[in-house]
């Protein structure tokens, strides 16, 4: 049987997911989408609050707030790149050894991911497997 599609996201889900992977707050996020604030009305608020807490809960939440923070993320940090390698040049031993430092640190762990996720597990003193030497006497 082929594998149950996850339902999309409405375009009020989206919206508010994109908002949330903003920084945006529970609180703008409720003024931005329905207009609303606290004090115009408690119980219908309190409505929308639970409303965005089980959005947040939707098979395509995660999957869409990666989406966002990387389109947002990916330009800042060829920026940061850009700027760490101006830093690495310069006569300042200690700031060139600092971005030369975080350039490694970010380089290590896009380039050797897959070998450093790799994990050796070794047992030892384990007891030779065989037949019981004592018949237990259960039939």
């Amino acid at each position: 049987m082929p594998a149950r599609k996850k339902p999309e996201l409405t375009v009020e889900q989206e919206k508010f997911v994109r908002l949330e992977a903003n920084g945006y707050t529970s609180p703008e996020i409720i003024m931005e989408l329905w207009g609303m604030k606290k004090e115009d009305d408690p119980k219908a608020y309190h409505n929308l609050e639970c409303k965005i807490s089980d959005w947040r809960k939707h098979p395509k939440y995660v999957e869409t707030w990666k989406d966002e923070v990387q389109k947002q993320c990916l330009p800042m940090m060829s920026e940061a790149m850009r700027k760490l390698r101006k830093q690495m040049r310069q006569d300042d031993q200690w700031l060139g050894n600092k971005a030369a430092n975080d350039i490694m640190t970010f380089s290590k762990s896009r380039v050797f991911a897959d070998e450093d996720k790799a994990v050796t597990v070794r047992i030892e003193g384990m007891p030779d497997l065989g037949s019981p030497d004592v018949e237990s006497g259960i039939d």
